[in-house]
Order: structure tokens, then sequence, then C-alpha cells
């Protein structure tokens, strides 16, 4: 039963045959005429089926005839009694909600219910709903004061503010029309009417028995008119469920089916209308009627066209897959089993999904029309709806296998199909939907229906491994061809080279044992080296110390003792001796730290380099006055390093920075970092006298300064200092700086050497 109604909707909306209720009712009944024929004894069972299930629904308050609550608050309408009695038919027990339409529709997307018993039939919802077979078709009417004459047509809607209830079919069919661009959306159709009543619109559009209905309790219909246009807005309405749903789906068209053909549906319908609707009679009506006195040549046209359909499906099903069966293997079982596929859609789709090759098929211009499930899994999508009605050429097919562009009037299977010819192509490329491709071997055959061209259907299967594994083989033999030459001569060479290797050997053994006698004798001038090194270095600290301190001191005297005894000229020499032995003396302290540090032994430890800083600054600032300085300072790492070596490396930039900043009007400091995967790179910023550019590289070595002594004093050796720091703890220096705009010195710490 399931499967004759599944037919009578796919004809419902192919033929669009008899959408008015007469129609429906002797459709329908036509369609049930074998199971009432089989169970005439026992139509009373139908309801009284045990309950199979409970399921859950929604029904607006404000939708009458169709929905609308009584006075004690319970679900009520024509729409409520024939979901009630078609699932009472179909075994099913009922459980309602009220709700808002716009909630209770989205409640079903969501799956918070699982039904909603009138719902008008339209190409927004479709996308979202699944619908039961049309048990009701309604015209739409705007409606309008009775005082307003400006509309007399749907053009002069344009730019008029239309009333409609949020979501309502009537919304979707005034947007899809375009009738205006000021559309004012209400939670009820009640609320919009009253709306209209207050002149804040000027039309309301709906179904006309819904707003006669409205306007009538209202108590409105002096004020509101429906207006005599033809609106186009015909709608059919039907019993909704959850997208995917098809068990309930099966079970209610079965109960409608039931109930109309027992005439429960249209006492129903006279229990809530009377013997005719309560649209006004208009030509529409006039032809229902007609229909309902046709009624033996109807049944009987219906009955010829559904003979004639389900010969043709037979026939053009049988012809597929005989098609199928003679140029695939793998489809073989099909034709063997095409008695039971006939009456059933479903076992076609699971035969089609059991092969393990891809099956698609295409109308005449390529589009897809079916594809199952081994294609969609090769292919990369994940469902049929990602492909049918799309064009397959410019998603899977639009490069050759030598990788050129591969148009549409090139395309092998486009071009032959539409001159009805089949083909086999056992290389070519095909791409998925993540845009890789894989090499392919495909059939196509022509699909003819009553000597007419129709598409064609595809099967492709991935042979990406087996021409892997034939290159490889191709190659593998070469190669091994190529090999066996080539070790038949390497051994050859390898018993020549075996004889010379020997004596090879020897002379490596004796050039080895010379290397060794002169590493250590190199070893040993290098000790001696050092050793004289630091016999240089004691005799610098002492012998040259001693000598310069007697001159420092001795001016110290004259300068003390002799003050009053010296004239202007002679008291400027003793202070020049006096600063030059100073210098002199911090020269040395310099060079002697300089030649230590390439032989100091690092002491490693985790040093917070926030609190270095800040010592060395709190250090400072008790012998020199810097409190007219911004200094600036990051939050810095901890860093695994020398702390009494970096301390000196900061105390040379920090002081550095001061001095060259000293007589700048922006006397600011800026202490960083940046952080990469291979070191931190420290800097320090200064906004003072800066240096030419062009003699960067003299910056680090030693006496080497860019400004003259008597602007900025100092030795020359302390930025060659901290280069020396820096690169025995594996880093690196730069500089950066232009003339009176400041400079910025960096320096990095391999993050190799850091303690996790």
């Amino acid at each position: 039963m399931r499967v004759i109604l599944r037919l009578f909707k796919s004809l419902c909306n192919r033929y669009n045959p008899f959408l008015s209720l007469p129609g429906l009712v002797f459709v329908v009944f036509l369609l049930v005429l074998p199971r009432l024929a089989i169970a005439h004894k026992t139509d009373s069972a139908h309801f009284n089926q045990p309950v199979t299930d409970t399921i859950l629904i929604a029904a607006e308050p404000d939708y009458p005839p169709y929905c609308s609550i009584d006075e004690n608050g319970n679900a009520e309408g024509f729409a409520i009694d024939v979901f009630k009695a078609a699932a009472r038919a179909a075994g099913l027990e009922v459980k309602i909600k009220i709700g808002l339409w716009n909630t209770i529709k989205q409640d079903l997307i969501e799956g918070r219910i699982d039904a909603l018993p009138v719902v008008g039939r339209t190409p927004e919802r479709e996308g979202v709903f699944d619908f039961t077979l049309p048990y009701l078709t309604l015209n739409g009417a705007v409606f309008t004061l009775k005082s307003n004459q400006s509309i007399q047509s749907l053009n002069d809607l344009q730019n008029k503010k239309i009333l409609v209830m949020k979501g309502d079919n009537a919304e979707e069919f005034v947007r899809r029309a375009k009738l205006s661009d000021n559309i004012l959306t209400t939670n009820t159709f009640e609320e919009a009417f009253k709306l209209l009543v207050n002149g804040e619109g000027d039309a309301v559009i709906t179904q006309k028995i819904i707003g006669l209905k409205i306007i009538n309790r209202l108590k409105l219909k002096r004020k509101i008119v429906p207006l005599n246009i033809e609106t186009g807005f015909r709608q059919d309405f039907c019993i909704a469920v959850r997208e995917g749903d098809t068990e309930l789906l099966g079970k209610l068209n079965e109960g409608l089916s039931l109930i109309i053909a027992d005439n429960t549906f249209e006492k129903i319908r006279e229990k809530w209308f009377g013997p005719v609707f309560l649209e006004e009679v208009n030509f529409k009506d006039v032809g229902r009627t007609m229909l309902i006195i046709l009624v033996p040549l109807i049944i009987v046209m219906i009955l010829l066209w559904i003979i004639f359909l389900r010969r043709e499906i037979k026939r053009r099903t049988t012809r597929l897959y005989q098609e199928f069966a003679e140029h695939q293997h793998t489809l073989n079982n099909l034709k063997e089993k095409q008695h039971l596929l006939e009456h059933s859609e479903q076992q076609i789709r699971l035969l089609l999904n059991s092969t393990a090759e891809g099956i698609y098929g295409v109308d005449i211009d390529n589009n897809c029309t079916f594809v199952n499930k081994s294609a969609l899994k090769l292919l990369g999508y994940k469902t049929p709806d990602d492909l049918i009605g799309k064009n397959v050429h410019n998603l899977i097919h639009h490069t050759k296998s030598d990788g050129t562009k591969c148009h549409i009037e090139d395309c092998v299977i486009s071009q032959n199909l539409k001159k009805g010819i089949g083909i086999s192509v056992d290389n070519d490329i095909f791409w998925r939907s993540d845009n890789t491709n894989f090499q392919v071997e495909y059939s196509s055959f022509p699909i003819i229906e009553g000597e007419i061209l129709t598409g064609g259907v595809i099967t492709f299967r991935d042979i990406t491994e087996r021409k892997k594994a034939e290159n490889e083989l191709i190659q593998l033999k070469s190669e091994l061809e190529v090999k066996v030459a080539q070790r038949t001569a390497e051994l050859e060479e390898k018993v020549q080279k075996l004889a010379k290797s020997q004596k090879a050997l020897l002379y490596m053994v004796e050039d080895l044992n010379r290397i060794t006698a002169e590493l250590k004798e190199e070893r040993r001038k290098l000790e001696k080296s050092n050793k004289e090194l630091d016999a240089f270095t004691y005799s610098v600290s002492h012998d040259l110390r001693a000598p310069l301190r007697a001159i420092n001191g001795f001016a110290g005297f004259l300068y003390d003792d002799y003050f009053d005894k010296l004239d202007g000229e002679g008291k400027r020499f003793i202070q020049v001796i006096r600063q030059n032995a100073n210098r002199m003396d911090q020269l040395i302290n310099d060079l002697l730290l300089l030649s230590r540090i390439s032989r100091t032994e690092k002491r490693l430890e985790n040093v917070d380099f926030n609190t270095l800083i800040n010592t060395i600054i709190s250090e400072i600032r008790e012998h020199f006055p810097i409190n007219d300085f911004e200094i600036d300072v990051q939050i810095l790492p901890v860093v695994k390093c020398d702390m009494n070596l970096f301390k000196q490396v900061w105390q040379n930039l920090i002081h550095n920075a001061i001095k060259y900043s000293s007589k700048s009007e922006l006397k600011k400091i800026e202490i960083g970092v940046t952080e990469s995967d291979d070191n931190y790179r420290f800097f320090i910023k200064d906004y003072g006298a800066g240096f030419d550019p062009r003699y960067v590289s003299k910056l680090f070595g030693v006496f080497q300064r860019l400004h003259n002594e008597n602007e900025f004093e100092g030795t020359g050796v302390g930025l060659a200092i901290v280069k020396q720091i820096v690169g025995l703890h594996g880093g690196s220096v730069a500089a950066e700086g232009e003339i009176n705009k400041g400079a910025t010195f960096y320096f990095t710490v391999p993050r190799s050497n850091q303690i996790n």
C-alpha cells in the first residue's frame, strides 16, 4: 500500500492532476480499491487497530476553522479531527501541544515534535519537511478595509504595507511573488487583522476561508472585506513530518487513504463546513462540481492513465537493467531479481548500492539523475543531493588523463551519449569533491525510451592502485635489467678496488699516526700559549697598574699639596694626567675582562632577566642621576645562562643607552624580547645620539668608537665584551640606528639551551 501511495505522490508532483479535494478523493479511492476489495469484511478493524506508538504533534491557537482552541484550552478544528482519524486508522496514539506557528514549525524541523496536522506545501518547505497526500486545497485572498479604494489589483500592493503571519505560507507566497518590499509579520492572523483595523497596514493576505472566519469572530465584517481579484495564491494542505521520517509518513498516508475511502473524511468536512465550504462560489467551484458529476468517466480515465504509467515504468525499468546487464558484470544479479524490483524503489536502490563500482545516471544535458553509494564514496560526496541535478562533467570530469582541460564539447562521455553510443575507457581522470583526482576506467550506456534518447548511465571504478602496480612492475623490470648489469660491473670493480684498498689502508694508518703526533704537538703549544697568556695577564694586572697608580697618586699629591702654587694651566695639566690615568686603568680592566671571557668556564643557571635588570637599574640610580629617564621594561623570560657574564652584558648596554641619551630631549629607554622557535631575541632601544648606519659593522670591535671622546667618554671595549659573552652562549649581536634618532641593540640566546 505504501508503494502505491508513493507512486501516487510522485505522479502528482510530475503531472499535477486534479489538485482539488474531489479529484483527490477519487484518486485515493481508486488507489485503495484493491485493499478494500480484499478487506471489505473487516472495514471496522481499521479503526480498532492496536496502538503501536505514541506521537506528539502541535497545533496553532488561531487558524480557524482548521486549528484553534476551545473554551477549555484544548485543540480543535477540521485539521485536528482529520489527523486524529488518520492516526487512529494507522494505529497511532496522538498527544497535542499548543504553540505559535513559527515556533511549532521550528520544533518539527529540530525533532521536538513528530508532525504538524495542517501545513501548506510550498517549494520553501519541501526542503525541510516530508508531506502526505494533500487533503485540502484553499485559495488565498487579499483583505483590506472597505474604505480603502486604492487596491484594485496585485500591482497596487507594490508600495503597500502587507500584513502576514510570520512563517505562514502566505508570507512565503508574498516574498516569492515579490508583491511588496514592505512586509509586516505577526504571531497570528488575528493580530494581523487588528493591526489592519488600527491603520498599521494596508492589506492582509491569507487563505480566504480562514480570513472570513477570523473577521466573523472579531465582528469586523462591516469594516474588512476580501477583494475580488485573482491572487494566484492557491495552496495544497497536507500533514507534514520531519524530513526523512519515511516510516511515520507511510503510516499517515495509509491512515488518510483509509478515512477518505471510508467516508470518515467527508463526515469531518461536513461537521466543520456543512455541505460545502464557506468560501464564496466561483468558477473554480463550478469546475469542481462538474468533476463530481463526471465521476465515472474520471475514474475510468485515471485507471487507464495509471495502468499506462505502470506499464511504461515497467518497460523502461526492464530496458535500463537489461542494458546494465549487457555492459556491467557486477550488475548481473539485477537481471535475475528484476521481477522483485518492479514494485519497490527501495529494493532497486539496495542493489545499486551493493556494488563496489560507482554508478550514476545523467540526462541529455549531462545533469546527474541518480547516484549510488559507491559513487558517492569514490567521489567524496556525502549525500545524493550533492550531485543530483548538477552537471557531472563540470564536477568530476573536467580534466583529461594527460592533465589538460577537458571542455564539455570535447567530453567523450557527453558527446557519445548524445549520439546514443556506449563507450568504454580504461584510463581517465575523475575529480573528487576535495579537488583531488584519481585514475578510473568507466563505461557509459545510453538510455533510450521509446526511440528517444533520454540520458545515460555511467559505471566506473578506481584503478589508481592497479595502474600504480602496473607502472611499478614495468619500472621494476627495466630497473632489474639495469641493476643486473650494474651489479656485475660493480662486482668486478670492487674486486679491483679491494686490492687497491688494502694498500691504501696501510697508507691511511701511517697518515693517522702522523696526524696524531701533530695534534699532540699543537695541543702542547696551545697549553704553552695559555700559560704565557696567563703570565701576560698577570703582568698587565700588576706591572702596568703599579706605575699607573703611582702616576695617578703623585698627580693627586701635586694637586692637593701645591694647589695654591700652581697657575691655571698647571692645574689643568694635573687634571688631564689624572683623567687619562683613570681612563687607562679602566681600559686595562676592560681588556683583562675581555681576555678572561673566552677562557671562563660558564656556570649555567636559570636567570630571571627582569630581576637582573631591575637590580642593575637600582645600582645605576645610586651613582648617577637618572630620575628624568623613562625606562620601560617588558616581561622577560627566565634564561639559562651565566648570571655574572650576562650581568656584564646588560650593564654595558644600559650604561651606553643612558650615556648616549643624556643630551637628547627624549630620555626614554625600552627593553624587551621577541621569541621564535629557535631564539630569544632581546633588544634595548634609546632615543639618543644614534650612529651612522654605514659604520654599524665597526660597533662591536675593540677600540671602535663612532663618537668623539669629548662628546661621550668610554674605552671602546664595552660592546666587544657584549659580543664575546653572547657568542660564548651561542648567540649573535646586531644593531640599528640613525644619527640623532636613537639606536637599538639586539642579542640572541638559543632556546635549545634552555631548561623546560
